[in-house]
């Protein structure tokens, strides 16, 4: 882990916007939400910038974006959404920028002898589980499919589950965008639109104001109660992402309290099964080339491994010091590099409590291979 730097003034911001990320992509993240976007130009002023996106993301104004990158230093861009300006170009205004030091807070200490500190039995994922996948991986359409079904004998209809997809009616996007659920109980009642409720989408306020001309539609449609649930999947790091939905248009009968809280837990049993399914165990031993107290360097030669691992957020492992009972730990994924021989070099960043005497012993071996070794670069 390093300490940043934050740079405030209006002449530094617009040096490094200007020198370094101009035409760059950058990896933007909001509500745990990740994707790609480009800098296309400073707004006169030296605060704002113009920003391409390939996935509109329904936001308010104000809403908090982070925007990195790896340059010869760590970087990020902290800034708030001003407006969209076209589909794929929005403005922000940068609040802050924070650029990695050279100094670290805990040196790394190179492992000189090898085979002394090893990583085992690493839980990761096999499909990459994401916000704005393309196409449904197996595992995931597999169980849409299953669950979708089980619902229909609940609902007498043919609901739909399926992958956030963009060109989607707005209610779609702003579901994904807000995690909340769309339930119109009577679809021709325009008071049914107004949903207060917590968690709860309110039509009139967040969608369509003129509920009437949709309730009108309804009737004509013969359309009694709406639903799209969004389907969470929580990652690795705990962070909630909005990967689909459920959506249903009843015209037999209406969807009742009781009937969303049995779609509700069989979206949230879906999930678990999903993640179970979704994971695997890496038996092989992989070696620490160097390790500090935060954090770790480790080889990979595992083929599967060194083309799952880079996509991935965490994992959990086994770090274990010669002749000793290994600590367990989950781990962020801080980089990865290929190199030119098909090793994966991987940075890993330590998360999650330890208890004090699993600290301390943990230290005593960071004090061992300080005395034995050298400080990594």
């Amino acid at each position: 882990m390093r300490p940043m730097d934050q740079i405030t003034g209006k002449e530094q911001k617009h040096h490094v916007i200007l020198h370094y990320l101009m035409n760059q992509e950058m990896k933007a993240n909001w509500n745990g939400q990740v994707q790609t976007m480009t800098v296309l130009q400073e707004v006169p002023g030296g605060e704002e910038i113009i920003v391409q996106w390939n996935e509109v993301w329904v936001l308010a104004e104000g809403s908090t974006i982070v925007l990195s990158k790896l340059l010869a230093r760590y970087l990020e861009l902290h800034c708030t959404f001003v407006k969209q300006l076209a589909p794929h170009k929005v403005q922000l205004r940068v609040e802050k920028v924070l650029i990695a030091k050279k100094e670290r807070l805990n040196p790394r200490f190179t492992i000189t002898e090898e085979g002394i500190v090893n990583v085992t039995n690493i839980v990761s994922s096999k499909t990459i589980i994401e916000a704005n996948m393309f196409n449904i991986p197996t595992l995931v359409r597999v169980n849409f499919e299953d669950y979708r079904k089980r619902m229909m004998v609940r609902s007498g209809e043919a609901g739909t589950m399926d992958i956030f997809k963009s060109g989607m009616e707005r209610k779609f996007d702003v579901v994904k965008s807000t995690q909340k659920i769309l339930y119109i109980k009577d679809a021709t009642n325009p008071e049914s639109y107004k949903m207060d409720d917590e968690g709860f989408i309110n039509y009139e306020d967040d969608i369509e104001d003129n509920v009437e001309k949709l309730a009108f539609a309804a009737r004509d449609k013969k359309i009694k109660s709406e639903l799209i649930l969004p389907i969470l999947y929580k990652n690795e790091l705990e962070e909630i992402i909005p990967i689909g939905y459920y959506f249903l248009q009843t015209k037999d009968k209406s969807i009742t309290e009781d009937d969303l809280k049995f779609y509700q837990t069989q979206i949230a049993e879906m999930i678990e099964r999903i993640k179970d399914a979704n994971l695997m165990t890496t038996v092989e031993k992989f070696p620490v080339i160097d390790l500090s107290a935060t954090g770790l360097k480790l080889r990979v030669k595992n083929s599967n491994l060194v083309e799952t691992l880079p996509k991935q957020k965490g994992i959990l492992l086994e770090l274990v010091f010669k002749l000793q009972t290994p600590f367990r730990f989950f781990g962020k994924i801080a980089w990865a590099h290929k190199e030119e021989t098909g090793d994966l070099l991987v940075g890993i960043e330590f998360s999650g409590k330890r208890s004090y005497a699993e600290k301390v012993r943990f230290e005593e071996n960071i004090e061992i291979i300080k005395n034995n070794g050298r400080t990594a670069a």
